[in-house]
């Protein structure tokens, strides 16, 4: 055979039977690679689709006609709290939640007052009110001393103000202009006045001297 018989069946076409089995070999490769594409295109529009799907929803205020968030700049703003109020209680809660609790807290105040006539009504005690303790020195203890002087005269001996920075002749006249009683210092410099007046001042001296707490008050027997 010569060198271009050779080349011939070196060229030769393959047949149709190859032919088909190379297509077929190619779809599927050609089938599973699309969707990835596909996927890949679409995925696309919809991220930047996703950033507009919630759009912020804007509420103009009824009384002056600002969105919510700026009614503090209005001429009313305290007419449009009202209104936001009664219109959208969670927006309100939201933009004040400081002047909602103020308000839940006066709420509850005025129901107490209710809650104890019911009680009493019922004939059921009031619930007294748990005080805090306080931990007292006894650099800071005042003592109020009743003192039976004659038959139904007593001696109310007050001590320890000055142990909170108070002036003795100050707090007497004080103390004796609010009881309409008389008074003195006597030679230990504690202040002595007439009658019992221990429950009074036990009440009253806190209200009068914040720096006196109830816990620093000591009521001595008679």
């Amino acid at each position: 055979m010569s060198d271009s018989d050779d080349d011939i069946f070196k060229k030769k076409k393959p047949s149709k039977k190859k032919i088909e089995q190379q297509q077929k070999q190619k779809q599927p490769q050609q089938v599973e690679q699309q969707p990835q594409q596909l996927k890949q295109e679409l995925n696309q529009p919809q991220q930047q689709l996703n950033i507009h799907k919630n759009p912020k929803v804007v509420i103009y205020c009824k009384v002056c006609t600002f969105p919510v968030e700026f009614c503090s700049y209005s001429k009313a703003p305290q007419e449009c709290k009202e209104w936001l109020k009664t219109s959208f209680k969670d927006l309100y809660a939201n933009l004040y939640p400081e002047d909602l609790k103020l308000e839940q807290e006066k709420q509850a105040a005025q129901q107490q007052p209710q809650q104890e006539q019911q009680q009493q009504q019922q004939g059921q005690p009031p619930e007294k009110k748990k005080k805090k303790k306080v931990k007292v020195t006894e650099s800071e203890m005042v003592y109020i001393k009743v003192k039976e002087r004659n038959r139904s005269k007593f001696i109310t001996t007050l001590t320890g103000l000055e142990k909170h920075g108070l002036d003795i002749k100050e707090a007497q006249k004080k103390i004796s202009k609010k009881f309409g009683c008389g008074s003195s210092i006597n030679e230990k410099g504690d202040i002595e006045l007439q009658g019992d007046l221990s429950a009074e001042l036990e009440e009253w001296l806190p209200k009068e001297y914040p720096t006196i707490k109830e816990d620093m008050i000591a009521i001595q027997e008679k």
